[in-house]
Protein backbone atom coordinates (compact mmCIF):
# COMPACT_ATOMS: atom_id res chain seq x y z
CA UNK A 1 0.00 0.00 0.00
CA UNK A 2 2.55 2.53 0.99
CA UNK A 3 4.73 1.40 -2.47
CA UNK A 4 1.32 2.36 -4.20
CA UNK A 5 1.34 6.00 -2.39
CA UNK A 6 4.54 6.19 -3.30
CA UNK A 7 3.98 6.13 -6.98
CA UNK A 8 1.27 7.67 -7.13
CA UNK A 9 2.91 10.73 -5.29
CA UNK A 10 5.68 10.74 -7.92
CA UNK A 11 2.55 11.07 -10.83
CA UNK A 12 1.29 14.16 -9.29
CA UNK A 13 4.83 16.03 -8.91
CA UNK A 14 5.93 14.79 -12.44
CA UNK A 15 2.57 16.31 -13.99
CA UNK A 16 3.18 19.64 -11.93
CA UNK A 17 6.68 19.95 -13.42
CA UNK A 18 5.38 19.28 -16.92
CA UNK A 19 2.69 21.54 -16.33
CA UNK A 20 4.83 24.26 -14.99
CA UNK A 21 7.38 23.87 -18.26
CA UNK A 22 4.28 23.53 -20.03
CA UNK A 23 3.02 26.92 -18.56
CA UNK A 24 6.33 28.80 -19.30
CA UNK A 25 6.64 27.13 -22.80
CA UNK A 26 3.13 28.92 -23.46
CA UNK A 27 4.26 32.43 -22.61
CA UNK A 28 4.93 34.82 -25.44
CA UNK A 29 8.39 36.23 -25.57
CA UNK A 30 7.31 39.37 -24.95
CA UNK A 31 6.30 38.04 -21.45
CA UNK A 32 9.46 36.61 -20.66
CA UNK A 33 11.38 39.56 -20.90
CA UNK A 34 13.28 40.57 -17.78
CA UNK A 35 11.67 43.21 -15.48
CA UNK A 36 14.66 42.75 -13.05
CA UNK A 37 16.93 46.17 -13.05
CA UNK A 38 19.91 46.46 -15.58
CA UNK A 39 22.93 47.35 -13.80
CA UNK A 40 26.02 48.55 -15.73
CA UNK A 41 27.20 45.14 -16.39
CA UNK A 42 24.62 44.48 -18.59
CA UNK A 43 23.71 48.22 -19.79
CA UNK A 44 25.47 49.61 -22.42
CA UNK A 45 24.05 53.45 -21.67
CA UNK A 46 24.43 56.45 -24.00
CA UNK A 47 23.27 60.07 -22.52
CA UNK A 48 24.33 63.29 -23.35
CA UNK A 49 25.20 64.57 -20.17
CA UNK A 50 27.52 61.83 -17.99
CA UNK A 51 25.46 59.30 -16.36
CA UNK A 52 26.47 58.48 -12.79
CA UNK A 53 28.50 55.28 -11.80
CA UNK A 54 25.32 53.75 -10.49
CA UNK A 55 22.85 54.25 -13.43
CA UNK A 56 20.16 51.52 -14.33
CA UNK A 57 17.56 51.01 -16.25
CA UNK A 58 14.67 48.55 -15.59
CA UNK A 59 11.87 48.00 -18.02
CA UNK A 60 8.28 46.51 -17.04
CA UNK A 61 6.06 45.49 -19.66
CA UNK A 62 2.39 45.98 -19.78
CA UNK A 63 1.12 44.27 -23.00
CA UNK A 64 2.88 42.55 -25.98
CA UNK A 65 3.31 46.56 -27.50
CA UNK A 66 3.91 48.57 -24.87
CA UNK A 67 5.88 49.21 -20.93
CA UNK A 68 7.34 51.12 -18.66
CA UNK A 69 10.90 52.07 -18.99
CA UNK A 70 12.40 53.01 -15.41
CA UNK A 71 15.62 55.25 -15.40
CA UNK A 72 17.55 55.28 -12.31
CA UNK A 73 20.16 57.93 -12.02
CA UNK A 74 20.42 58.59 -15.68
CA UNK A 75 19.01 61.59 -15.99
CA UNK A 76 20.98 64.31 -14.04
CA UNK A 77 19.53 65.94 -11.46
CA UNK A 78 15.87 62.85 -11.58
CA UNK A 79 16.49 60.27 -9.33
CA UNK A 80 14.00 58.04 -11.27
CA UNK A 81 12.16 58.92 -14.37
CA UNK A 82 9.86 56.86 -15.55
CA UNK A 83 9.02 56.73 -19.47
CA UNK A 84 6.03 55.10 -21.43
CA UNK A 85 7.67 53.17 -24.27
CA UNK A 86 6.59 51.57 -27.48
CA UNK A 87 8.15 47.93 -27.29
CA UNK A 88 8.48 45.91 -31.20
CA UNK A 89 9.71 42.16 -31.10
CA UNK A 90 12.44 42.17 -33.79
CA UNK A 91 13.65 39.26 -36.52
CA UNK A 92 16.58 38.32 -34.08
CA UNK A 93 14.76 37.82 -30.73
CA UNK A 94 15.65 41.31 -29.36
CA UNK A 95 12.80 44.34 -28.31
CA UNK A 96 12.96 47.48 -29.94
CA UNK A 97 11.69 50.22 -27.58
CA UNK A 98 11.53 53.66 -27.90
CA UNK A 99 9.38 56.72 -25.91
CA UNK A 100 9.65 60.12 -24.43
CA UNK A 101 8.38 62.47 -21.73
CA UNK A 102 7.93 65.94 -20.79
CA UNK A 103 8.92 66.72 -17.19
CA UNK A 104 8.39 69.89 -15.19
CA UNK A 105 10.43 71.19 -12.32
CA UNK A 106 10.54 69.37 -9.07
CA UNK A 107 11.20 72.79 -6.71
CA UNK A 108 9.65 76.29 -6.99
CA UNK A 109 13.09 76.79 -7.25
CA UNK A 110 14.01 75.27 -10.13
CA UNK A 111 11.22 77.02 -11.82
CA UNK A 112 13.04 80.44 -12.04
CA UNK A 113 15.51 78.41 -14.55
CA UNK A 114 13.53 75.59 -15.75
CA UNK A 115 10.12 75.59 -17.62
CA UNK A 116 10.53 71.93 -18.74
CA UNK A 117 12.84 69.03 -19.99
CA UNK A 118 12.25 66.46 -22.22
CA UNK A 119 13.67 62.93 -21.94
CA UNK A 120 13.99 61.04 -25.46
CA UNK A 121 14.51 57.40 -24.96
CA UNK A 122 15.50 54.65 -27.10
CA UNK A 123 17.53 51.20 -27.80
CA UNK A 124 16.76 46.94 -27.56
CA UNK A 125 16.86 44.73 -24.62
CA UNK A 126 17.27 40.84 -24.79
CA UNK A 127 15.63 38.13 -23.13
CA UNK A 128 18.54 37.35 -21.23
CA UNK A 129 18.78 41.01 -19.72
CA UNK A 130 20.96 43.19 -22.08
CA UNK A 131 19.94 46.01 -22.68
CA UNK A 132 21.28 49.01 -25.08
CA UNK A 133 19.68 52.36 -23.91
CA UNK A 134 19.90 55.90 -25.68
CA UNK A 135 18.99 58.88 -23.45
CA UNK A 136 18.37 62.60 -24.87
CA UNK A 137 17.63 65.02 -22.59
CA UNK A 138 16.43 68.80 -23.87
CA UNK A 139 16.10 71.40 -21.41
CA UNK A 140 13.76 74.81 -21.85
CA UNK A 141 13.56 78.16 -19.77
CA UNK A 142 15.27 80.91 -19.13
CA UNK A 143 18.84 79.35 -18.22
CA UNK A 144 18.95 77.88 -21.96
CA UNK A 145 20.95 81.01 -24.08
CA UNK A 146 23.75 82.51 -23.48
CA UNK A 147 24.47 84.89 -21.09
CA UNK A 148 26.72 88.07 -21.09
CA UNK A 149 29.18 88.51 -17.91
CA UNK A 150 28.29 91.35 -16.16
CA UNK A 151 30.36 94.71 -17.29
CA UNK A 152 30.21 96.94 -14.75
CA UNK A 153 29.54 96.95 -10.56
CA UNK A 154 26.41 97.89 -9.92
CA UNK A 155 25.55 98.13 -5.94
CA UNK A 156 22.02 98.36 -5.48
CA UNK A 157 22.41 100.36 -1.96
CA UNK A 158 25.35 102.34 -1.31
CA UNK A 159 24.91 101.18 2.57
CA UNK A 160 24.90 97.40 1.91
CA UNK A 161 27.90 96.63 -0.07
CA UNK A 162 27.17 92.83 -0.33
CA UNK A 163 23.78 93.47 -2.32
CA UNK A 164 26.04 93.71 -5.88
CA UNK A 165 26.08 92.72 -9.61
CA UNK A 166 29.98 92.58 -10.78
CA UNK A 167 31.45 90.45 -13.12
CA UNK A 168 32.97 89.25 -10.04
CA UNK A 169 31.33 89.32 -6.90
CA UNK A 170 32.39 88.87 -3.02
CA UNK A 171 29.59 89.47 -0.64
CA UNK A 172 31.12 89.03 2.87
CA UNK A 173 29.05 89.91 6.26
CA UNK A 174 30.34 89.64 9.67
CA UNK A 175 29.89 91.62 13.19
CA UNK A 176 33.27 90.75 14.09
CA UNK A 177 34.49 93.83 16.36
CA UNK A 178 31.02 95.70 15.63
CA UNK A 179 31.48 99.34 16.44
CA UNK A 180 35.24 99.92 15.93
CA UNK A 181 37.56 99.90 13.59
CA UNK A 182 37.82 96.20 12.52
CA UNK A 183 33.79 95.81 12.46
CA UNK A 184 34.99 97.19 8.72
CA UNK A 185 37.09 94.41 7.62
CA UNK A 186 34.76 92.32 6.15
CA UNK A 187 32.62 95.24 4.72
CA UNK A 188 36.19 96.55 3.47
CA UNK A 189 37.44 93.31 2.29
CA UNK A 190 34.36 92.68 -0.21
CA UNK A 191 34.10 96.00 -1.65
CA UNK A 192 37.84 95.11 -2.72
CA UNK A 193 37.77 92.09 -3.16
CA UNK A 194 34.93 92.57 -5.94
CA UNK A 195 36.83 94.95 -7.43
CA UNK A 196 39.96 92.71 -7.72
CA UNK A 197 37.73 89.71 -8.77
CA UNK A 198 35.69 92.20 -11.31
CA UNK A 199 38.88 93.08 -12.73
CA UNK A 200 39.93 89.52 -13.46
CA UNK A 201 36.93 87.45 -14.53
CA UNK A 202 36.49 90.75 -17.24
CA UNK A 203 39.89 89.68 -18.55
CA UNK A 204 38.99 85.81 -18.73
CA UNK A 205 35.48 85.46 -19.70
CA UNK A 206 33.34 86.81 -21.88
CA UNK A 207 30.16 84.97 -21.72
CA UNK A 208 28.91 81.78 -20.64
CA UNK A 209 26.15 79.53 -23.12
CA UNK A 210 23.73 76.68 -20.48
CA UNK A 211 22.88 74.81 -24.19
CA UNK A 212 19.45 72.45 -23.91
CA UNK A 213 21.50 69.05 -24.01
CA UNK A 214 23.37 69.83 -20.54
CA UNK A 215 26.80 71.09 -22.25
CA UNK A 216 28.20 74.26 -21.22
CA UNK A 217 30.07 76.61 -23.49
CA UNK A 218 31.92 79.91 -22.81
CA UNK A 219 34.24 82.77 -24.90
CA UNK A 220 37.29 83.04 -23.01
CA UNK A 221 40.69 84.99 -23.17
CA UNK A 222 43.10 82.99 -25.17
CA UNK A 223 46.54 85.08 -22.71
CA UNK A 224 44.89 86.80 -19.69
CA UNK A 225 47.15 90.07 -19.45
CA UNK A 226 46.71 92.13 -16.41
CA UNK A 227 49.29 94.26 -14.20
CA UNK A 228 49.85 94.70 -10.56
CA UNK A 229 48.83 98.55 -11.75
CA UNK A 230 45.73 97.98 -13.30
CA UNK A 231 44.96 95.00 -10.24
CA UNK A 232 45.90 97.87 -7.47
CA UNK A 233 43.29 100.37 -9.65
CA UNK A 234 41.18 97.76 -9.89
CA UNK A 235 41.32 97.33 -5.85
CA UNK A 236 40.41 101.20 -5.73
CA UNK A 237 37.53 100.89 -7.94
CA UNK A 238 38.78 101.76 -11.81
CA UNK A 239 37.80 98.23 -13.97
CA UNK A 240 40.41 97.41 -16.72
CA UNK A 241 39.51 98.10 -20.45
CA UNK A 242 38.30 94.64 -21.91
CA UNK A 243 39.69 96.24 -25.90
CA UNK A 244 42.13 94.26 -27.82
CA UNK A 245 41.05 90.57 -25.67
CA UNK A 246 41.13 88.03 -28.10
CA UNK A 247 38.28 85.62 -27.49
CA UNK A 248 38.35 81.85 -28.18
CA UNK A 249 35.18 79.53 -27.91
CA UNK A 250 35.36 76.27 -25.45
CA UNK A 251 34.59 72.73 -26.96
CA UNK A 252 30.90 71.69 -26.06
CA UNK A 253 32.37 69.01 -24.04
CA UNK A 254 34.58 70.00 -21.17
CA UNK A 255 31.51 70.62 -18.85
CA UNK A 256 28.03 70.32 -18.56
CA UNK A 257 25.13 71.90 -16.52
CA UNK A 258 21.98 70.40 -14.50
CA UNK A 259 19.40 71.86 -11.53
CA UNK A 260 18.61 70.04 -8.48
CA UNK A 261 16.54 71.73 -5.79
CA UNK A 262 17.88 75.30 -5.40
CA UNK A 263 21.60 74.64 -7.03
CA UNK A 264 23.19 74.15 -10.57
CA UNK A 265 25.20 71.65 -10.54
CA UNK A 266 28.45 71.68 -12.72
CA UNK A 267 29.83 68.40 -14.02
CA UNK A 268 33.40 68.70 -15.28
CA UNK A 269 34.45 65.93 -17.89
CA UNK A 270 37.61 65.51 -16.51
CA UNK A 271 39.28 63.66 -19.42
CA UNK A 272 38.23 66.00 -22.24
CA UNK A 273 39.63 69.25 -19.75
CA UNK A 274 42.98 66.83 -19.58
CA UNK A 275 43.34 66.09 -23.33
CA UNK A 276 42.64 70.20 -23.87
CA UNK A 277 44.62 71.55 -21.91
CA UNK A 278 47.75 69.03 -22.39
CA UNK A 279 47.47 68.60 -26.70
CA UNK A 280 49.65 70.97 -27.34
CA UNK A 281 52.32 69.98 -24.41
CA UNK A 282 55.42 68.17 -25.23
CA UNK A 283 56.68 64.90 -22.95
CA UNK A 284 54.00 64.65 -20.58
CA UNK A 285 53.32 61.85 -18.98
CA UNK A 286 49.78 63.57 -17.49
CA UNK A 287 47.02 61.37 -20.09
CA UNK A 288 43.03 61.38 -19.30
CA UNK A 289 43.46 57.75 -18.73
CA UNK A 290 46.09 58.38 -16.01
CA UNK A 291 44.01 61.60 -14.41
CA UNK A 292 40.89 59.00 -14.57
CA UNK A 293 42.58 56.55 -12.41
CA UNK A 294 43.73 58.65 -9.65
CA UNK A 295 40.31 59.49 -9.72
CA UNK A 296 38.86 56.46 -9.57
CA UNK A 297 41.90 55.81 -7.09
CA UNK A 298 40.44 58.51 -4.85
CA UNK A 299 36.96 57.61 -5.31
CA UNK A 300 37.30 54.25 -3.47
CA UNK A 301 39.31 55.84 -0.05
CA UNK A 302 38.11 57.02 3.11
CA UNK A 303 38.26 60.73 4.00
CA UNK A 304 40.41 59.05 6.65
CA UNK A 305 42.61 57.53 4.01
CA UNK A 306 42.38 60.36 1.77
CA UNK A 307 43.57 63.27 4.46
CA UNK A 308 46.41 60.91 5.80
CA UNK A 309 47.55 60.96 2.00
CA UNK A 310 47.19 64.82 2.04
CA UNK A 311 49.30 65.31 5.23
CA UNK A 312 51.94 63.01 3.77
CA UNK A 313 51.90 65.63 0.49
CA UNK A 314 51.84 68.73 2.91
CA UNK A 315 55.24 66.72 4.90
CA UNK A 316 56.59 66.55 1.97
CA UNK A 317 56.96 70.18 1.34
CA UNK A 318 59.92 71.02 3.89
CA UNK A 319 59.50 72.70 7.21
CA UNK A 320 59.88 76.14 5.73
CA UNK A 321 56.96 75.79 3.51
CA UNK A 322 53.58 77.33 5.40
CA UNK A 323 52.15 74.76 3.42
CA UNK A 324 52.93 72.38 5.70
CA UNK A 325 51.51 73.52 8.52
CA UNK A 326 47.67 73.06 7.30
CA UNK A 327 45.58 71.24 10.22
CA UNK A 328 43.85 68.85 7.78
CA UNK A 329 42.46 67.19 11.36
CA UNK A 330 40.20 70.32 11.26
CA UNK A 331 38.14 69.28 8.10
CA UNK A 332 35.66 66.03 8.78
CA UNK A 333 36.39 62.71 6.95
CA UNK A 334 32.57 62.88 5.48
CA UNK A 335 33.45 66.55 4.21
CA UNK A 336 36.39 65.23 2.11
CA UNK A 337 34.27 62.07 0.74
CA UNK A 338 31.74 64.92 0.20
CA UNK A 339 34.05 67.14 -1.79
CA UNK A 340 35.05 63.87 -4.26
CA UNK A 341 31.89 63.86 -4.62
CA UNK A 342 32.10 66.65 -6.58
CA UNK A 343 34.23 65.08 -9.03
CA UNK A 344 31.71 62.83 -10.65
CA UNK A 345 28.33 64.31 -9.48
CA UNK A 346 29.05 67.64 -9.78
CA UNK A 347 30.37 70.66 -7.71
CA UNK A 348 26.84 72.59 -6.49
CA UNK A 349 26.33 76.51 -7.06
CA UNK A 350 23.85 78.11 -5.55
CA UNK A 351 21.88 80.68 -7.77
CA UNK A 352 19.80 83.70 -7.75
CA UNK A 353 17.80 85.43 -9.97
CA UNK A 354 16.65 88.96 -10.28
CA UNK A 355 15.99 92.25 -12.66
CA UNK A 356 18.04 95.16 -12.20
CA UNK A 357 16.80 98.70 -13.75
CA UNK A 358 19.06 101.04 -15.45
CA UNK A 359 18.01 104.33 -15.40
CA UNK A 360 18.91 107.41 -16.78
CA UNK A 361 17.03 110.01 -14.01
CA UNK A 362 13.98 108.50 -13.24
CA UNK A 363 13.23 107.13 -16.96
CA UNK A 364 13.99 103.16 -17.04
CA UNK A 365 15.97 102.70 -19.89
CA UNK A 366 16.87 99.26 -20.07
CA UNK A 367 16.29 96.09 -17.82
CA UNK A 368 18.99 93.39 -17.19
CA UNK A 369 17.48 89.96 -16.50
CA UNK A 370 20.78 88.79 -13.93
CA UNK A 371 21.54 85.10 -12.67
CA UNK A 372 23.87 85.53 -10.28
CA UNK A 373 25.80 82.31 -9.61
CA UNK A 374 28.08 81.73 -6.46
CA UNK A 375 29.71 79.37 -3.79
CA UNK A 376 28.23 80.22 -0.44
CA UNK A 377 29.39 80.05 2.75
CA UNK A 378 28.96 76.26 3.37
CA UNK A 379 31.47 75.37 0.87
CA UNK A 380 34.53 77.46 2.99
CA UNK A 381 33.16 76.64 6.61
CA UNK A 382 35.41 73.08 5.38
CA UNK A 383 38.35 74.77 4.76
CA UNK A 384 38.53 77.46 7.31
CA UNK A 385 39.38 75.61 10.24
CA UNK A 386 42.41 74.18 8.66
CA UNK A 387 43.61 77.28 7.04
CA UNK A 388 43.94 79.37 10.55
CA UNK A 389 47.56 77.83 11.86
CA UNK A 390 48.82 79.32 8.72
CA UNK A 391 48.03 82.64 9.02
CA UNK A 392 50.76 84.13 11.73
CA UNK A 393 53.00 83.26 8.46
CA UNK A 394 51.29 84.27 6.02
CA UNK A 395 50.65 87.87 7.98
CA UNK A 396 54.53 87.58 8.50
CA UNK A 397 55.37 87.34 4.93
CA UNK A 398 52.68 89.91 3.70
CA UNK A 399 54.50 92.83 5.77
CA UNK A 400 57.57 92.09 4.71
CA UNK A 401 56.71 92.01 0.54
CA UNK A 402 57.29 95.46 -1.20
CA UNK A 403 55.19 95.72 -4.88
CA UNK A 404 56.23 98.34 -7.60
CA UNK A 405 53.10 100.67 -8.58
CA UNK A 406 53.43 103.34 -11.32
CA UNK A 407 57.41 102.58 -11.44
CA UNK A 408 57.89 103.00 -7.66
CA UNK A 409 58.43 100.62 -4.84
CA UNK A 410 56.22 100.87 -1.59
CA UNK A 411 55.47 98.07 0.98
CA UNK A 412 52.49 96.19 0.25
CA UNK A 413 51.31 95.82 3.95
CA UNK A 414 50.55 99.64 3.99
CA UNK A 415 48.19 99.77 0.93
CA UNK A 416 46.58 96.19 2.29
CA UNK A 417 46.02 97.78 5.63
CA UNK A 418 44.42 101.24 4.15
CA UNK A 419 42.41 98.64 1.34
CA UNK A 420 40.78 96.34 4.19
CA UNK A 421 41.38 97.77 7.54
CA UNK A 422 42.89 95.04 8.93
CA UNK A 423 45.73 95.53 11.29
CA UNK A 424 46.67 91.64 10.94
CA UNK A 425 45.88 88.93 8.65
CA UNK A 426 45.18 86.29 11.60
CA UNK A 427 41.58 88.63 12.56
CA UNK A 428 40.38 86.66 9.36
CA UNK A 429 40.20 83.93 12.31
CA UNK A 430 37.88 86.06 14.68
CA UNK A 431 36.01 87.26 11.55
CA UNK A 432 35.00 84.22 9.97
CA UNK A 433 34.22 82.79 13.36
CA UNK A 434 30.92 85.19 13.27
CA UNK A 435 30.82 85.30 9.85
CA UNK A 436 26.99 85.49 8.56
CA UNK A 437 27.12 85.35 4.99
CA UNK A 438 29.92 84.74 2.24
CA UNK A 439 29.54 84.25 -1.34
CA UNK A 440 31.93 83.85 -4.08
CA UNK A 441 30.65 84.18 -7.82
CA UNK A 442 29.42 86.27 -10.76
CA UNK A 443 26.63 87.75 -12.17
CA UNK A 444 25.54 86.93 -15.87
CA UNK A 445 22.76 89.02 -17.54
CA UNK A 446 20.96 89.50 -20.97
CA UNK A 447 22.56 92.83 -21.19
CA UNK A 448 25.10 95.50 -20.43
CA UNK A 449 24.84 96.63 -16.71
CA UNK A 450 26.59 99.93 -17.21
CA UNK A 451 24.42 103.15 -15.61
CA UNK A 452 22.74 105.28 -18.79
CA UNK A 453 24.60 108.18 -19.31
Amino acid sequence: MKKNLFYLFALICSMGLFTACSDDDEKANWERLPSQVITAENLSLETNIPASSEASVKLAMTDAQNGVLTLNKVVRGMDEVEVDVAVTEQADGTFKFQGEKSISPATKAAWQLLSSTNVRVSGTITLEGKAIVAVATEASGDIVKKHMLCDAIHYVDSKDRSNVYAPGRLSWVSPYGEGDNAGLAADNISTVGTNVLSALMMQLLKDVEFKADGSIVANYAEEINISMDQMIMAGMGTLPSTDGITWKTSPANLAYWYVKGEQIFVVLNIPAIVSEAMKDAEGSNLTPESIMQIIEMVKGMSGAEIKNLLAQLLAGLGDGNMLGKLDLSKIADGDIEKLIGYLTEGFPLSYKTSQLEIKKGEEVVRTVNDLSIYLDKGIFDIFMPAVYPILPDLDTLLKGMEIELFGNKMPLWGLVQMLTGLNSITEVEGIWEVTTKFNLGISLGNGSYKKAE
